[in-house]
C-alpha cells in the first residue's frame, strides 16, 4: 500500500471526526510532518503519513524533535487501524498537557551529538579533519583592494559618472 493511500484515509476521517488536516509544504524547511491537524478548541497536532512499515528519515525525525521542543505533538501513522486512535486522542487531548504517547507509530529518538566538554581539545583542529594552511596577510592584501582589482576611476571631480 502506498503513503497517499493512507493520507487519504486519514483525511477524510479527520473531515467526518469535524476537524481539517491542511496539507503542510514549505518552501524554505523540508522534513515537514504532512499535515498540519486542527480541532476546535485550539488544538494543533503535526501528523507524517508513511506507508506501511517506513520510518521517518533523520531530516524528518530532526524537525519532529524541534516541533515537540515547542510543544506541538508530532504523531506518524502508517496503517489504516491507526487512525481512528489517532482522532480520538487529538479530540480528547487539552492543549498544555501532555499528548498521549503510544499513538500512531513508535518512532525513535533523535541522536543528539554532543560537543567535548573539554573545550582545550577544540585547538587542535587536526582531530576534526582537513584546515586552512595559515596564509601570510600581506599575501592577501592585494586581493581586498578591490579598485585596483577592477579598474574603477576614482576621480569624479570631472562632474559625470566615473565610467
Amino acid at each position: 500500500m502506498r503513503e497517499y493511500v493512507v493520507e487519504n484515509e486519514f483525511v477524510k476521517a479527520v473531515r467526518a471526526a469535524g476537524g481539517v488536516a491542511y496539507k503542510l509544504t514549505s518552501q524554505t524547511a523540508n522534513g515537514l510532518p504532512d499535515r498540519l491537524v486542527l480541532f476546535f478548541p485550539a488544538k494543533t497536532v503535526f501528523v507524517e503519513l508513511k506507508a506501511p512499515g517506513k520510518q521517518l528519515r533523520p531530516l524528518q525525525r530532526k524537525r519532529r524533535y524541534q516541533l515537540m521542543k515547542l510543544g506541538f505533538p508530532v504523531i506518524c501513522i502508517d496503517r489504516f487501524s491507526q487512525i481512528k486512535p489517532a482522532i480520538e486522542a487529538i479530540k480528547n487531548w487539552t492543549p498544555g498537557t501532555p499528548f498521549p504517547e503510544n499513538i500512531g507509530v513508535k518512532i525513535p529518538e533523535l541522536d543528539i551529538a554532543a560537543l567535548p566538554h573539554d573545550q582545550s581539545s577544540l585547538d587542535d583542529m587536526n582531530d576534526y579533519g582537513d584546515t586552512f594552511e595559515l596564509e601570510d596577510p600581506s599575501v592577501l592584501a592585494g586581493f581586498f583592494d578591490l579598485d585596483k582589482a577592477v579598474g574603477v576611476n576614482n576621480n569624479r571631480g570631472n562632474g559625470g559618472d566615473a565610467r
